[in-house]
């Protein structure tokens, strides 16, 4: 059975694993990043773990590489990273192919990781999935009609940044009012202080909170950390209101360090999107978590490269879920 490597790039950490076209995880790892080294120097660490992991097995197909930031997938590229400073204008799948002595296919990051939830998570079963990852950042990533979709110029899924309130926030794009300007998690921790100032809360006291913190505090029955999770996905669910009103999904998953919060976020996100969508049709649309946490993006991006190098069965719905004992 042909596998496949599959690497995702992180500003502290590379994860990896070796993946059988059936979704199979036969090994995985963690790589520090250290991205003030270079690419040349990460590549060489990857090929290090990949040859220690081989363990006297046949060597794997192709490689598929997720990256945070702007990627060129049809040539490999990287153009920049907000995660990977220095990391400017590279040729990802070049430098790692060289490296490896396979072809490596490039993607970005949280595509990857959609493309995992799609075949092995949450998307399974659907035809037209939407993810969202949520944490400082929001990002997303689109399957229609069974196909990921990566727009004109490769851009499609920057949910994080459509306009939820006119004149809100500033977001770190410039604009203001993005969804992640009121979800992020650092938009989280400022309503988490908001909220509590004068209160008995335990976030009282004017200490900048984590999301886990608040979510804790939250679990304990804290008014202001559930109020803050209330708002929060009030917000969430204005934005997954405008993506069922324009994609029409079966299924959109909600992951990242902020979907931690669970059902104290996600309730109050489904109502607030039922409330804003039009007609019951569209009211149909679940919103689950999504299930594969770092096994996504990697487990994805194998899928992309073994489907890109025509490897019998990659990429189709009858793959199942990757299975290693251990689900993140």
């Amino acid at each position: 059975m042909d596998r496949i490597l599959g690497i995702d790039i992180g500003g502290t950490d590379v994860k990896t694993g070796i993946v059988s076209v059936d979704g199979s995880i036969e090994s995985r790892g963690t790589i520090e990043t250290k991205p003030g080294e270079g690419p040349d120097a990460l590549a060489g660490r990857v090929r290090d773990w990949y040859k220690e992991n081989l363990a006297g097995n046949p060597p794997v197909s192709v490689a598929g590489l997720g990256c945070a930031g702007l990627v060129d997938s049809s040539r490999g590229f990287l153009y920049n990273s907000p995660n990977l400073e220095g990391w400017t204008d590279v040729p990802l799948g070049k430098i790692f192919g060289e490296k490896l002595g396979m072809s490596v296919t490039v993607e970005n990051d949280v595509n990857a990781a959609v493309w995992g939830e799609y075949l092995f998570g949450s998307g399974r079963g659907t035809s037209s999935f939407v993810a969202l990852t949520l944490g400082t950042g929001v990002g997303g990533g689109i399957v229609l009609d069974g196909s990921l979709y990566r727009g004109a110029s490769g851009l499609a899924g920057e949910i994080g940044h459509h306009v939820i309130l006119a004149d809100g926030p500033r977001c770190a794009c410039g604009s203001r009012g993005c969804l992640e300007a009121l979800i992020g998690s650092p938009a989280i921790r400022a309503r988490a202080t908001r909220k509590s100032s004068g209160t008995e809360s335990l976030l009282a006291g004017g200490k900048d909170h984590s999301v886990k913190e608040i979510y804790e505090a939250a679990a304990r029955g804290d008014v202001a950390a559930i109020e803050t999770f209330e708002e929060t996905g009030r917000y969430l669910g204005i934005g997954l209101a405008n993506i069922v009103h324009i994609l029409n999904p079966d299924r959109i998953a909600i992951g990242g360090g902020v979907a931690g919060a669970g059902e104290m976020m996600l309730g109050p996100a489904r109502e607030s999107m039922k409330k804003h969508l039009m007609g019951d049709i569209l009211r149909d649309v679940d919103v689950v978590p999504a299930v594969l946490g770092n096994a996504a993006s990697f487990s994805g991006v194998a899928m992309l490269a073994a489907a890109e190098a025509g490897l019998m069965n990659a990429g189709r719905r009858e793959t199942k879920r990757p299975v290693d004992g251990e689900v993140d």
